[in-house]
């Protein structure tokens, strides 16, 4: 089941994805790969998270008037997934929506710059510490 979140970003497409890019370069790459790539418009990833779950991961960019509307698709898959999903009755996506949020949220931040908080990669994470 594909899990869709789309975010507004006040800046053109090329800073929207300088940013993103350069996350994916400080990132550990063996736990990503790059499936296709298109210059401030598309980027495709297939990624393992800790469980040994893989999904592929899409951001499509696309111009608007006065902002960039970035939408992250992610889909997970592979048995381990079906089995994790059936367990929890389909509330484990909720999870997989956080990460989407969480990356956008700091993707914005990181972009349109300011004085914002970072949100914490674990939901577990206190801000305050």
């Amino acid at each position: 089941m594909a899990i869709e979140k789309a975010f507004a970003i006040n800046a053109a497409p090329p800073k929207v994805w300088d940013a993103l890019v350069s996350e994916f370069n400080l990132a550990d790459e063996s736990i990503y790969e790059v499936e296709q790539s298109i210059i401030n418009e598309f980027l495709a990833l297939r990624v393992t998270f800790q469980d040994g779950i893989e999904a592929q991961i899409t951001y499509r960019l696309i111009p608007r008037d006065d902002h960039t509307e970035v939408i992250a698709t992610m889909q997970p898959e592979g048995l381990r997934y079906a089995i994790f999903r059936m367990i929890t009755m389909g509330r484990s996506d909720v999870n997989y929506e956080m990460v989407l949020v969480v990356g956008l949220s700091n993707l914005k931040a990181a972009v349109e710059g300011g004085d914002r908080y970072l949100l914490p990669d674990d939901p577990g994470d206190d801000p305050t510490d």
